[in-house]
């Protein structure tokens, strides 16, 4: 364990050095960037985002969601805890950008040294549920003006089924355990948490993911036949209104005051 992991932010310490451990295995020269999922054309759409809007991108990682939010227009800052993360994003925007620049910063969304009032949009894809949200609810709250949009695309823990095999199956049976030892997929007590530092917090749920998560935990995406069976179970399970809370997706929207 590194030195300072012993404290109350020892998971930050090991998140950082996850991320920083994989941003050393990719080469950002080949890491051109590929279009927007269904789920991200939805936070973008929520987030009501236009040219010129001031957007923080919570978590940037690599940089994938900044290089498409600059071809939108945005004025875009991203952070993040993984200095090796933000190197890659750093020079992925140079390459792939179109000349455009973002302003990148190492640090924590619990910390954020940033100005209030600051920002149309925040947006943040699978980010939630890496975070103290209790201490990342207010930060994220404080740095938006008044009627700006937190959108975040999101894992869920709604799902039992999901979750039971979360517990007892993943790292089991040769099934793949992914993601890092703190993570866990958003649940009610994360959403009770978020909900107190905004005017509205509204869930939504542009794709459904169920059969998909078997796909790729179990069979790996072995089978093109499989996997389109499988999406196809999932787009008709997602036409049920009852089911949708039960996708492994979901969009959080979170409305400043």
């Amino acid at each position: 364990m590194p030195a300072g992991c012993e404290g109350p932010d020892g998971w930050l310490h090991r998140e950082r050095a996850f991320h920083d451990r994989l941003a050393a295995t990719l080469d950002p020269l080949t890491m051109a960037p590929g279009q927007l999922g269904p789920l991200e054309v939805a936070m973008f759409e929520a987030g009501r985002i236009v040219p010129g809007a001031k957007v923080l991108d919570l978590g940037c990682g690599s940089g994938d969601l900044i290089i498409h939010l600059l071809s939108l227009g945005a004025d875009v800052t991203g952070i993040d805890i993984s200095p090796g993360m933000l190197a890659l994003a750093e020079e992925r925007v140079r390459v792939f950008g179109g000349g455009r620049t973002a302003e990148l910063r190492a640090t924590s969304v619990e910390r954020m040294e940033l100005d209030s009032d600051a920002y149309d949009v925040v947006v943040g894809r699978f980010i939630l549920h890496h975070l103290e949200i209790g201490r990342a609810a207010p930060e994220v709250a404080r740095v938006l003006r008044p009627g700006g949009r937190a959108v975040f695309a999101e894992n869920s823990a709604r799902n039992p089924i999901l979750m039971a095999a979360r517990r007892h199956v993943a790292g089991r049976f040769g099934v793949p355990r992914l993601g890092t030892e703190d993570e866990h997929p958003l649940a009610q007590a994360d959403l009770a948490a978020l909900a107190p530092h905004f005017a509205d917090v509204r869930l939504t749920y542009p794709v459904f993911e169920f059969f998909r998560i078997f796909d790729r935990q179990v069979l790996r995406f072995r089978s093109h036949r499989a996997s389109r069976v499988l999406r196809a179970m999932d787009r008709g399970a997602g036409r049920v209104r009852r089911l949708r809370p039960y996708s492994f997706r979901v969009l959080v929207t979170a409305t400043a005051g």
